[in-house]
C-alpha cells in the first residue's frame, strides 16, 4: 500500500526544518545531504512556516523598548531609535556609559566603506569613544565638524573625541584648527578664510553620518558664568532666550528652531541649514535633565537617529 502524500510531505518539512533550525546546517549542506535542489530546500523551509511547523519568535530583553522605538520612530519620522534601560535610580554616569556603549555599536553596525563621520563635542560622544572597538574598513575620512571648546587636553573636545574616532577606525582624519566660538563677527570672518579652516569646512556638505550629543540648556559648560568661551552679556541673551538646548552649540527652541542671539553668529562649526543636509544625523542624550531638548530636537527633525535611554522616551511620547 503507498504512504500518505502528506505524511511524506510532513515528514520532509520537519526533517529539513530540524537540520537548518536545530542542527545548524546551511541550506547547500541539507540539499547535499538529502539530494535535493538548493531551491528546493529553501521552498520547504518556506512551507514549513507557512504550515507552522516551524514557529519563529523574537525574544527581547525588554519587549516595551521595542514598543517605545517604534513608537518614536513614527512619531518622529525617524530611521531608527536604540533605546537603553534606565530607572529613576540611576546616576547620570550610569545612563551616559550605557548610551557610549549603544552609539558605538550603532557607529560599527552602520559605518561603510569610504563613509565621511563628522563628530562634534561632549561628553556622551567622549562615552561612545570609551567603548569603542578598533575596527578596520577601508576609505574611511572622519572630520572634526564643530571648533575646539574648552580645554585643548579634555577628552570631551571635538579635537580629541575626532583623534580618537580616526585611531580606533584607521581613518583619515581632518582637524578644524579653529575655536567653537569667537569673539566677534569680524574674528570669524578671518578665521573662515584661513585656508586650513576653509578647507575643513567645504568638507561639512560631505559628510554621511554626523554624531552629535544634545546639550540642555542649564547643564551647558559653555553657559556657565565663570567660562571663557562666552561673555556674561551673551551668557544671559542666550539663557534668556527660548532655547531649551543646543546641537553643537547651535541653540534651538521646543520646536527645533534655532534661537536668534549673538552667539549664533560667533561660532565656528556645522550650521543647522549644513546638518538638514546631511544624510543621517545621530543625536546621543539621555537623563532625566534631557527630556525637554531631546523633544524639541525632534519636534524640528534635527536629528535622524535616536540614541537615547528608556525612561526619556516614555517622558517624550507622554509629553
Amino acid at each position: 500500500m503507498p504512504k500518505n502524500r502528506n505524511s511524506i510531505d510532513v515528514r520532509l518539512l520537519s526533517k529539513v526544518s530540524a537540520l537548518y533550525y536545530e542542527q545548524d546546517y546551511n541550506q547547500q549542506e541539507i540539499a547535499t545531504r538529502l539530494q535535493l535542489s538548493r531551491p528546493k530546500v529553501s521552498r520547504l523551509l518556506k512551507r514549513a512556516r507557512e504550515k507552522g511547523i516551524v514557529q519563529i519568535s523574537i525574544v527581547t530583553p525588554n519587549s516595551n523598548f521595542v514598543e517605545l522605538e517604534n513608537a518614536l520612530e513614527k512619531r518622529f519620522g525617524l530611521k531608527e531609535v536604540v533605546l537603553v534601560e534606565a530607572d529613576e535610580k540611576m546616576s547620570a554616569q550610569t545612563i551616559k556609559r550605557q548610551l557610549g556603549s549603544a552609539a558605538a555599536e550603532y557607529l560599527h553596525r552602520t559605518i561603510k566603506v569610504g563613509d565621511l563621520i563628522g563628530v562634534t563635542w561632549g561628553t556622551t560622544l567622549q562615552a561612545m569613544l570609551d567603548a569603542m572597538q578598533p575596527k578596520s574598513i577601508s576609505d574611511l575620512h572622519v572630520v572634526q565638524a564643530l571648533g575646539g571648546v574648552g580645554a585643548p587636553e579634555a577628552k570631551a573636545h571635538a579635537a580629541d573625541i575626532s583623534r580618537r574616532l580616526s585611531q580606533a577606525l584607521d581613518a583619515r582624519l581632518t582637524l578644524l584648527p579653529a575655536p567653537g566660538i569667537v569673539g566677534s563677527v569680524e574674528a570669524k570672518e578671518v578665521l573662515l578664510n584661513d585656508r586650513q579652516v576653509k578647507s575643513t569646512v567645504e568638507k561639512f556638505s560631505q559628510i554621511d553620518t554626523l554624531y552629535v550629543g544634545l546639550g540642555a540648556l542649564h547643564t551647558n559648560p559653555v553657559l556657565t558664568k565663570d567660562t571663557q568661551e562666552i561673555s556674561e552679556e551673551v551668557c544671559d541673551e542666550v539663557m534668556n532666550s527660548e532655547a531649551v538646548g543646543d546641537i553643537a552649540l547651535r541653540f534651538f527652541d521646543i520646536n527645533g528652531n534655532e534661537v536668534d542671539t549673538t552667539l549664533k553668529d560667533l561660532v565656528i562649526g556645522v550650521s543647522p541649514e549644513e546638518m538638514m543636509a546631511i544624510d543621517t544625523v545621530v543625536g546621543i542624550a539621555g537623563g532625566q535633565d534631557k527630556a525637554e531638548v531631546i523633544h524639541g530636537a525632534l519636534n524640528g527633525k534635527n536629528i535622524d537617529v535616536l540614541i537615547s535611554d528608556s525612561l526619556t522616551a516614555r517622558r517624550i511620547l507622554e509629553g
